[in-house]
Parts: C-alpha cells; structure tokens; sequence
C-alpha cells in the first residue's frame, strides 16, 4: 500500500531521458529483460548511467514493494559508479547521470521510512540537481526539481498522512484517496506553472511546461473540467509554438487535440480536433530523420492512445448510462497489430494512479527527444 501512496508523486520525478519511463507496471517484468540484455562495458561510464536510469525506472512501474527498494538501491549504485567514473557522463538517451543519479535520491527520499536517511537521501537529491543547473541552466526541468524540492518534506509528510489514512479502507475508498492527492499535487504543479509563466510570458519553454502539466491535471478531471483545462492548455501550447515552432511542442499539441477529440460532445468538432492530431502527429514524425527515435515516439504514441482511451472509459463509467457522448475509440496512433497490446496497456490503468503515471511517462518522453539530440549534436 505504501507504494500506491509514493506512486502519485512519480508524473513530476523528471525523468524524462530514457523511454522506460513510459512502461506501464505489466511490463515491469519486460523492462527487466530489457535491463539484462542492455550492452554493459565496464569500463564505460555511459554504460553504468544507462543501466541505472533502467533500473531507476523499474523501481517506479514495480508493483512489488520489495523488488521496488532493491531496483531502486542497484540504480543509485550504478548512477554513483558513472558518476564517480566520469561527472558530466550521459545515459544512452542523452540524460546527464547527475541528473539521473538525484532523481532517484528524491524517489528513496519519499520511500525511506526513517526521517534521518530520507533527510540524507534529499540532501544528495539537492546536490546533485544544483550541479544540473550549473552544467545546463537553460534546462527547466533542472530547474523545476530543484523548486519542487522546497516542498518536499511537506509532500512527504502529506503522503504518510494519506497512508494512515487507507488503513482498513475498502478499494474504491483507497482510490479516491489516492486521486485527491494527485489532483491536490498537480494543483499546486500548474499554479507554479502559471506564475513562471506570468513572470516570464515569452518564454516558450515555459509555456509548453504549463500546456503538459494541465494535461496531466486534466487526466484526473471529469468532462466539463477536462475539456475547459485542455482548451487552456491547448492555448498555452500555440503561443510556446508561436513563439519558438519547437518538435516537441507540436508533439504536445497534438496530445492535446486527441484527448479533445474523445471528450468533446459535438461531432464536427470532435473530427476537428481528431485530423488537427493526426497531421500533428505525422508532422512530427517526418521531421524526425532518426529511425530510433522515430520508432520510439510511435510507442509513445500507442501508449498515449491507450491512456486517453482509459480515462474516456472512466469518465463514461462515472457519467453512466445518461453521458454526454457516444462511446468513442482512440486509434490513431495504435496499428491493428499492436492493438491487443494496446488494450492490455489500458487494462493495467485500472486503479487511480495508472492515467497519470502512463501520460507523464510519454509526454515527458516526446518533450525531450528533441531537447537531448540537439544539445549532442551541437
């Protein structure tokens, strides 16, 4: 149960560098075979950067509580061992190790039960995300962990209280629980979004944090709160486009207009919204010249597609019989041959935190594709 409560707080672990971010908690079992068959050379620091990041990522979709600590305690040794090899090392990905190597800090910080290690663990978390700024102060994502930072004890403390909370509660009482916390969380993630927006209103990057954080938010709302906050994020998201004609900003944008296309009520502007997608989502996709990096925005784009259908499938169960729109399938970006998969990934977004989780995975992931194989090629 612990783990139920620490899961709500992995969309704004910023992990955005490697695609296992995106795996759902059924494939905890494949990410591990894929973490065994990663090319290992012990004498290269990337190699040990890039295996601690896969475990790192394990320990977040791990259902297993147990297994969940141990992936956890092998990735900080391995993001140590890179890091001590070499300090300004990258995963494969592109990710800086330093990076990597606070990320899972912060993640024991919320799991260590003892107050004095889970205050060495955040302290390490602090430390090595400033180093972040330092090497890359362009980056917002350093930026922002460093910010979330300042609440973290609060968190942490409001994620123990939830926990009491669930003790003896039934399953439905459980989730509800838990969906109060991401909302109470994600709340607080768009207002800090929107005051760095109000500070600095030509900022792009800026803006498309904000546009990506009202996704997430919007995922935990019902039809009428999702659609306003979708259509705010979807403003948000064109003026980041006008501003700098950004890859991954045109990715989100079509994020946006999928989900739109699924929730809205009226036809016409249901298939607006549905072709506006699909020529963002092609745009991208031959913009990207890298068949890796292709390929892995299409499972993106299959996870997406899953996501959005589970949480239009949650709003037409609470809505019941009387809803407002005709069942509707998300298929755009699934081919027929991967759609049984498609459908197990849905299946697994059953309890509260699964939407969020799988959501932030991908859209983190699209967002910096672009980002990492610009600054390696400059």
């Amino acid at each position: 149960m612990h783990g139920d409560i620490v899961d709500t707080l992995l969309p704004r672990f910023r992990s955005a560098g490697c695609s296992n971010a995106s795996k759902s908690r059924a494939d905890c079992g494949n990410a591990d075979a894929d973490a065994s068959a990663m090319k290992y050379d012990p004498s290269s620091a990337e190699s040990f950067a890039s295996w601690g990041s896969t475990l790192m990522h394990l320990a977040m979709v791990c259902e297993e509580q147990e297994a969940k600590k141990e992936y956890l305690k092998q990735s900080i040794e391995k993001l140590d061992k890179a890091y001590s090899m070499d300090d300004r090392c990258r995963t494969q990905d592109g990710e800086l190790a330093c990076f990597c190597l606070g990320n899972a800090l912060y993640f024991n910080f919320f799991l260590e039960r003892d107050d004095s290690k889970a205050e060495s663990h955040l302290k390490g978390a602090m430390e090595k995300f400033q180093i972040c700024v330092q090497r890359e102060p362009s980056n917002i994502s350093y930026k922002q962990m460093i910010d979330q930072l300042e609440s973290a004890h609060e968190q942490r403390r409001a994620a123990h209280e939830h926990l009491a909370r669930l003790e003896g509660k039934s399953e439905d009482e459980r989730k509800v629980e838990i969906r109060n916390m991401q909302k109470q969380m994600l709340e607080s993630v768009v207002e800090n979004n929107k005051k760095a927006v109000e500070g600095e209103p030509q900022n792009a990057v800026n803006l498309a944090e904000l546009a990506k954080s009202m996704f997430e938010l919007a995922m935990l709302y019902q039809r009428a709160d999702a659609i306003k906050l979708l259509r705010e994020a979807l403003s948000a998201i064109q003026r980041s486009i006008d501003l700098a004609n950004d890859s991954s900003s045109v990715w989100v944008r079509a994020v946006l207009k999928q989900a739109l296309s699924i929730v809205v009520s009226d036809s016409e502007e249901s298939g607006k919204f549905s072709s506006e997608s699909k020529h963002d989502f092609d745009r991208v996709l031959i913009m990207e010249r890298d068949l890796d990096k292709r390929n892995a925005l299409k499972k993106e784009r299959e996870l997406l597609d899953a996501t959005i259908q589970a949480w239009f499938d949650w709003i037409q169960e609470c809505e019941g019989p009387s809803g407002a729109a005709q069942p509707k399938k998300v298929r755009l970006g699934v081919p027929k041959g991967n759609e049984q998969a498609a459908s197990s990934s849905t299946a697994h977004t059953d309890d509260a935190s699964g939407y969020i989780v799988l959501v932030a995975g991908a859209l983190l992931v699209a967002g910096a594709v672009w980002w990492f194989s610009k600054k390696r090629s400059s």
